[in-house]
């Protein structure tokens, strides 16, 4: 009988999970009725002793008002913007007074903004290459060299349009079918999607040397990012290893046609021993851990995620939040630091003065609830998630610039599960390198608020005129930016006014 009753929780916490999952919001956003104040509070009485407040304090209720906000008008046009003036005036007839007074005069004006958008123009542009030679000699035939005015040699499209096809594709999603249908409206060329895979496939011969340079930067840092994502693939299922360096300037997709432990191990041979590995401690991992020597750390956010699902069962909610309070407080002090611009040392110092009293408190709370609780709820099951990989867990109290949790490879991924609910599945394994290739520049264009297209149209235009064989390191993203801006890394500032 008891065993049916566990059975029977068990089965109804998987039903409402998956009622979430299909039909509810897909947001981890916890509001919770605590005062931000008396968690503040709570935290500084964590850390200083006697700083929570002796006696009870008094509240009033006041009624809730809502005020209008204020609208914050119109976003300013850009000088770089064409202007055109349209004067918008009376005939010279009727600029008399219709009383007989005389002319009229003009005491002001009222002006609008309109954005007209222009369709794209495509044009059809013939280099002819007059040829000459020697009558009377017969001396080898000369011509003008023709000029670089495409970065691939054999296609048609120049780089605009080529750019179009592959931005339009691997940064906004679309898939190919539409990008034809698409320019077929626009100019009513018809290129085919064999065409169109045949530009990917050429541009990404040179830009596998860029890609090259990305997978050492990554494979050179104290810290990689892990994680893994499926991909429609033609047939059966591909999966795509995203990575992402400690330093946050490279990210690399990696193409596998499975899940396997073979994946990363092929990928992270000749990473350095002692490099920090931060993953969602899925099983593949173990196996490149031990064999390459990397310390591996877990996410918090895995950890936030097993409790909120756990919420949402509607047992033990109170303890649940509680858990999420200690979790909120380490999140925090991450963003105090962030804001107050700490140094490494002033970050680790923090952590170990503040972070390692929550976590200490967090796994007290884990190890003596305080509550039954049955062994088959989503609640058991957070908890055992999170005391199984605790040492994983704190590992970012290590050093000031490890970070608490894998949110930017996850954010790095955002892209690839969007794009993934349009495409058609991917036809080959060789469609899907290439895939990454493309995504893993732009990818590393967006972690250093580069516009992709701006870098792509330079790089790709400079690389047709080198050799083959000669050396593009100065062309990855990073270094592209830094011979821009002096030598340096400026500031990064958001490729986008507002998130709305």
């Amino acid at each position: 009988m008891w065993s049916l009753i566990l059975d029977n929780r068990k089965l109804t916490d998987e039903n409402i999970l998956l009622r979430k999952e299909v039909f509810g919001k897909k947001s981890e956003k916890q509001t919770v009725a605590d005062d931000c104040q008396l968690e503040m509070i709570e935290l500084l009485s964590q850390i200083v002793p006697n700083v929570a407040p002796t006696q009870k304090d008094e509240y009033i209720d006041v009624k809730a008002t809502k005020r209008r906000k204020n609208h914050p008008g119109r976003n300013a046009i850009p000088d770089s913007v064409e202007t055109h003036e349209h004067l918008i005036d009376l005939p010279e007839d009727h600029k008399n007074c219709n009383n007989g007074c005389g002319p009229l005069k003009q005491i002001g004006e009222q002006k609008r903004t309109v954005i007209v958008r222009i369709p794209a123009k495509y044009e059809r542009h013939i280099y002819i290459q007059p040829v000459y030679a020697c009558n009377k000699c017969k001396d080898t035939p000369v011509a003008q060299e023709m000029p670089v005015v495409s970065p691939l040699p054999r296609i048609i499209p120049d780089i605009n349009l080529l750019l179009f096809v592959i931005l339009s594709k691997y940064q906004f999603h679309q898939p190919l079918y539409r990008i034809q249908r698409l320019i077929y409206h626009e100019s009513q060329i018809w290129f085919t999607r064999s065409t169109m895979v045949g530009w990917i496939a050429e541009i990404c011969v040179p830009l596998k040397r860029i890609y090259n340079h990305l997978v050492s930067a990554v494979k050179n840092s104290f810290c990689i990012h892990s994680d893994d994502s499926k991909i429609k693939r033609c047939g059966h299922t591909s999966y795509m290893w995203p990575y992402v360096n400690g330093e946050q300037t490279a990210a690399v997709f990696d193409y596998r046609e499975t899940r396997s432990a073979a994946a990363p191990r092929e990928f992270l041979k000749g990473v350095k021993p002692g490099t920090y590995l931060m993953t969602d401690c899925y099983s593949s991992y173990n196996d490149s851990v031990k064999k390459y020597q990397l310390i591996q750390m877990a996410c918090m956010m895995h950890v936030r995620r097993e409790f909120i699902e756990a919420i949402e069962t509607k047992y033990h909610i109170e303890y649940n939040r509680k858990i999420l309070r200690f979790i909120r407080h380490l999140y925090r002090i991450e963003r105090f630091a962030n804001e107050k611009g700490f140094s490494v040392e002033q970050r680790f110092d923090i952590r170990q003065r503040c972070s390692k009293v929550i976590l200490e408190q967090m796994k007290d709370s884990l190890m003596n609830p305080g509550i039954t609780i049955v062994p088959q709820s989503r609640t058991a099951k957070a908890i055992n998630y999170a005391l199984g990989h605790w040492d994983r867990i704190i590992r970012f109290l290590e050093r000031g610039d490890l970070p608490i949790d894998n949110g930017i490879d996850e954010r790095v991924i955002r892209d690839l599960a969007i794009g993934r609910k349009n495409w058609i599945p991917v036809m080959s394994d060789e469609g899907g390198k290439r895939m990454a290739i493309l995504y893993s520049i732009i990818a590393t264009c967006k972690l250093n608020c580069i516009n992709p297209e701006e870098y792509l149209k330079d790089i790709l235009m400079r690389m047709a005129i080198r050799p083959a064989e000669a050396d593009v390191s100065d062309l990855t993203p990073v270094e592209w930016l830094k011979a821009r801006n002096g030598g340096k890394l400026p500031e990064k500032k958001p490729l986008y006014p507002s998130v709305r």
